[in-house]
């Protein structure tokens, strides 16, 4: 077991050198330059000075080799948008409105996904099956930053029954929050009523039949309780997803988290802040798989004694 948790670190280790790496190097690709049009408006001396004080006017490779020295102790470098702060700093700031938005994202997709998936399950080729299925297709199809702005709009602007963008109250966290899920409420709808239509079939459930159980008591102890297990196996990848997924969201309603954050980054080319957040978000995912493989190997033994394959 050692050797397969150490064998696992190693990879996330090397992955996310890899995306390091990658990043760092089409930053370099980006047209324009980080310091706007500071450029046109300060002397050659003071430009040369500012490009120093970053580590620019050094060779590309060597920028890297400082960059990769830095990062493996912890250090983002300081933000090119913000040069007071470094881009550790920056993230915790707005980290805690992307981890909230991805919480209740996720609770309104779990609640929301698992009652259509039952609902589809139960009512298998009727009215609560296709409505559910189409919901679900629904979610599918039409991406966030479609839905988005759909919602702002019409529910926002239109009918005036929420803000219709912001970060101020309870309020405000409904239309993002309903947006970001409903790719996630579709996964889980799709997959719930698949995992729920196996188990209906199932010797247990017929045998619960015949011993006369009632229908809500057969649902709730041996239906549901089964069809969930593949569920949560997939909840820790979906929750990385619901993350990365906040980057238009977030634009879109104005929230100040890592998604707006990101896409400032690129408008005005904050190398450092690009990366730094590229890192992040690679990190979590990884370290999310991580823990994953290390589950899956308690789960089934073979996973870890399967020599490579």
């Amino acid at each position: 077991m050692l050797t397969y948790t150490l064998r696992r670190l190693l990879y996330m280790l090397i992955t996310l050198w890899i995306i390091v790496t990658v990043t760092f190097f089409l930053m370099k690709l980006l047209p324009g330059d980080p310091f706007g049009d500071a450029i046109t408006r300060l002397p050659p001396e003071s430009m040369a000075i500012l490009k120093a004080q970053y580590g620019l006017d050094n060779p590309v490779w060597e920028q890297y080799l400082k960059y990769i020295g830095h990062v493996a102790q912890g250090d983002l470098g300081v933000s090119y948008q913000y040069p007071t702060r470094s881009v550790v700093s920056v993230i915790k700031t707005a980290m805690p409105a992307s981890i909230e938005l991805g919480i209740e994202s996720m609770i309104i997709a779990i609640i929301v996904g698992l009652i259509l998936g039952i609902v589809a399950a139960l009512k298998h080729n009727k009215a609560g099956d296709y409505t559910a299925s189409m919901i679900a297709l629904i979610g599918i199809s039409i991406p966030s930053f479609v839905i988005g702005p759909l919602l702002s709009y019409f529910v926002g602007v239109k009918l005036r029954l929420l803000p219709p963008g912001l970060w101020l109250g309870p309020e405000y966290r409904v239309l993002p929050a309903v947006a970001l899920s409903l790719s996630t409420i579709a996964i889980l709808t799709r997959m719930m009523r698949a995992s729920m239509l196996d188990v209906m079939n199932q010797d247990y459930i017929k045998t619960a039949k015949s011993k006369g159980l009632s229908t809500a008591n057969i649902v709730d102890k041996h239906m549901i309780r089964n069809a969930i297990l593949p569920v949560v196996t997939i909840l820790g990848p979906i929750a990385v997803n619901v993350l990365t997924g906040t980057l238009v969201v977030e634009r879109i309603f104005s929230v100040p988290g890592l998604g707006n954050q990101f896409v400032t980054s690129v408008y005005s080319n904050d190398y450092t802040m690009i990366t730094g957040l590229t890192l992040f978000y690679a990190g979590v995912l990884v370290v999310m798989m991580f823990f994953t493989d290390i589950a899956y190997s308690f789960i089934d033994p073979r996973i870890r004694l399967g020599k490579g394959k």
